[in-house]
């Protein structure tokens, strides 16, 4: 049986296209796309543009970094075909004004406050909002573009991406392309091919107390102890603890295999 079947070809632009299809895992899409061997992002975005026909899209973005939200609304706003409707701080803004204002696309980081960006793309998929959203992140590990892709992202896209690239991933993303950044795309396919069935012992976090899931959670999303004291209103000791005790009962070893077992378990979502 074909786990994993990868598929080069030419196209309009003189561009290497590479798709990675693994459907018992991400579905039947293309996980990669775009790559820019034969020709550079700036190109292949200009090819895009003369496809457009002069369409506009509406963008919001969402990310609780001050710099990186300006950055990116400047960068928007300096292409004629890109409209910023809105830029907030916080998953819940994020989703209310979506829902509210029904943009083309989303740009979004996954760790914000109040909720994260998964939770976001979550909810947006539960609302039947048409709203295609471009995941720009830190996170460039396989369970959080795994997790994103599955959750109703079109696109991933890391933070130390070129402007281009970003570019290149938005209009990809609005023309009805899925987009995930070179970055990632080959830890992704490594990662899959080299899972463990057996990872973190086949245990849930059905044996976990409602406080360790609590805890177990904000962890994922890249809080520290004593950001998670202060959320949950705890001691930082009470918090060590809680991540003492989730360690012993799933069987892992590391705030990484803690994160992606969190984004692994769905009943960690709700």
């Amino acid at each position: 049986m074909v786990r994993a079947c990868v598929m080069f070809g030419i196209g309009a632009a003189g561009v290497l296209f590479i798709g990675v299809l693994i459907p018992e895992v991400f579905g039947d899409y293309a996980l990669a796309h775009a790559v820019a061997v034969l020709a550079t992002a700036e190109q292949q975005v200009a090819d895009m543009l003369s496809r457009n026909q002069g369409a506009k899209y509406r963008v919001l973005i969402a990310d609780d970094n001050a710099i990186v939200r300006e950055g990116v609304c400047a960068l928007l706003r300096s292409d004629d075909s890109l409209e910023v409707v809105a830029a907030v701080d916080n998953g819940r803004d994020a989703v209310r004004l979506a829902v509210a204002l029904q943009p083309e696309l989303a740009v979004m980081e996954l760790s914000m406050p109040q909720m994260g960006g998964l939770s976001a793309i979550r909810e947006l998929a539960r609302r039947a909002v048409p709203t295609r959203t471009v995941v720009l992140t830190v996170h460039k590990t396989e369970e959080h573009v795994r997790a994103s892709l599955m959750a109703g992202a079109w696109g991933y896209i890391v933070k130390d991406a070129s402007a281009a690239e970003l570019t290149l991933a938005i209009h990809s993303v609005a023309q009805g392309r899925k987009y995930v950044s070179p970055a990632v795309a080959e830890c992704i396919v490594t990662g899959y091919l080299s899972a463990d069935p057996g990872q973190a012992g086949g245990r849930s976090s059905d044996v976990l107390t409602p406080r360790e899931r609590q805890v177990l959670k904000l962890i994922a999303a890249g809080r520290r102890n004593r950001e998670i004291a202060g959320h949950l209103s705890l001691s930082v000791k009470t918090v060590e603890k809680h991540r003492a005790n989730l360690m012993t009962k799933l069987g892992l070893h590391n705030t990484a295999a803690l994160t992606a077992f969190a984004i692994r378990d769905a009943r960690l979502s709700t």
